[in-house]
């Protein structure tokens, strides 16, 4: 009898593994994605900028509802048109069912671009904040793409962005226009990152959600009242963030992290941290060219998006080193000096955005050599304490060899940014 009992037990327990063996994955993965929107579909809205003269929208994205029923999360960029000129536009919401209504900017974090708002009325049950999953983890965005209605995309975790300065989760699928500020979920329906940007090829970027959650703990403290000088708190959060990022590159060289290489008769830092890249573009002597140049380029992985058209946080600078092929001391200098020239890397910016270019030029000594060094500035006019910076310097002196070396530095505070010029040229070091 007990033998029997033994062999039914033993029966009802392989039955149950055979019927969930028979369940195909793709009906489980099918069950999570149809629950998690069931669940969040009331909770996440468009957002949308309203031109006042026409009550037609201009820009469209996503948002959803967090931390209170009355706010909600969006991206920086799908409120931009409005933060920008306030008295030409609205915010407002549309949700699943076609209901509207007016929308108020509480505060925003520029760099992250994360903007949080509320609404007059409650919106839904807010979304819950979570921590990144572990790399290879399913993750599922939701929006609203190209104005389709609300969707959800399915994809894969990626991992951090380390060598990154704003850290974004690589997100292996397909976001589209419209779903920017939407909500990405774990398989708990936590938020774990805020939809920010594609590359197509199902190359998509999320903000990680902790950064909002910053944003949400700095509202609690004051009770949820709105920024008031929106340019003046933009401005700061520009200037200490570039502040802190050229500080990480000031320290990597105190550390004797900076890496090096030989260029012509120069050693010269390149990758100054993790966040910069270098490439090479020299030529080879057997082109038959008569002025020889290799170039090596490093910059940053960075851009924080202002407006349409004017991005900041770039950092980069370039090498040059020429050789005459042959030629004679004049002819070298001709060809030498038409390679000189001082451009900024944001150059579509107008008169209405900046100040010109002011540059102070003088002869220095750089790894005891002479050069003719240019340091150019240039104001923002909305966002005070806001520069550009170019350095131009240039070997002089030499017969049929030259050097040329920029450095630009895009939104930064100019007083601090004096110290990496210095901290740069000073490393240079001329090979005897």
């Amino acid at each position: 009898m007990q033998k029997l009992l033994q062999w039914r037990v033993v029966s009802l327990w392989l039955a149950f593994v055979l019927i969930n063996l028979s369940i195909p994955i793709s009906s489980y993965g099918a069950n999570i994605t149809t629950n998690l929107y069931t669940d969040v579909e009331k909770s996440v809205y468009q957002i949308r900028v309203i031109n006042k003269q026409t009550g037609k929208k201009i820009t469209i994205g996503s948002g959803f509802v967090v931390g209170r029923e009355d706010i909600v999360a969006t991206n920086y960029h799908v409120v931009s048109s409005y933060v920008n000129d306030i008295n030409n536009y609205t915010l407002d919401y549309l949700s699943k069912s076609g209901k509207t209504g007016e929308l108020t900017l509480l505060d925003l974090d520029i760099v992250h671009d994360l903007a949080v708002l509320k609404a007059s009325q409650p919106l839904g049950k807010p979304l819950g904040l979570g921590k990144v999953p572990r790399k290879g983890a399913n993750l599922y965005s939701i929006g609203n793409p190209l104005d389709l209605g609300l969707s959800i995309v399915e994809g894969t975790n990626n991992g951090v962005l380390e060598y990154s300065t704003d850290q974004n989760i690589l997100f292996s699928g397909s976001l589209n226009a419209g779903m920017s500020g939407g909500p990405t979920l774990d398989e708990q329906g936590l938020v774990v990152g805020i939809n920010v940007a594609t590359s197509g090829n199902e190359i998509s970027f999320l903000v990680a959600a902790r950064h909002l959650g910053v944003i949400l703990d700095r509202l609690k403290l004051r009770n949820y009242t709105p920024v008031q000088d929106l340019n003046t708190y933009i401005s700061q959060q520009l200037i200490e963030n570039m502040r802190s990022y050229l500080q990480e590159l000031l320290k990597s060289k105190q550390d004797n992290q900076w890496n090096y290489t030989h260029i012509g008769q120069l050693k010269v830092p390149t990758e100054m941290n993790s966040t910069v890249r270098c490439w090479d573009g020299s030529e080879s002597k057997e082109n038959g060219s008569l002025l020889v140049n290799y170039f090596t380029q490093c910059s940053n992985e960075r851009s924080i998006f202002l407006k349409e058209g004017m991005d900041v946080g770039q950092f980069q600078y370039q090498y040059d080193w020429f050789e005459g092929n042959g030629l004679w001391s004049t002819h070298f200098y001709r060809l030498y000096e038409g390679k000189n020239g001082v451009e900024a890397l944001n150059n579509k910016l107008t008169t209405k955005d900046v100040t010109a270019f002011q540059c102070f030029t003088n002869f220095v000594k750089i790894a005891d050599r002479p050069f003719k060094v240019s340091i150019c500035r240039r104001n923002y006019l909305n966002y005070e304490g806001l520069s550009d910076v170019v350095v131009n310097g240039v070997l002089v002196g030499e017969k049929t060899q030259g050097f040329i070396f920029n450095l630009d530095m895009v939104g930064t505070e100019f007083d601090y940014s004096l110290k990496v010029v210095e901290a740069l040229i000073g490393a240079f070091e001329w090979k005897k």
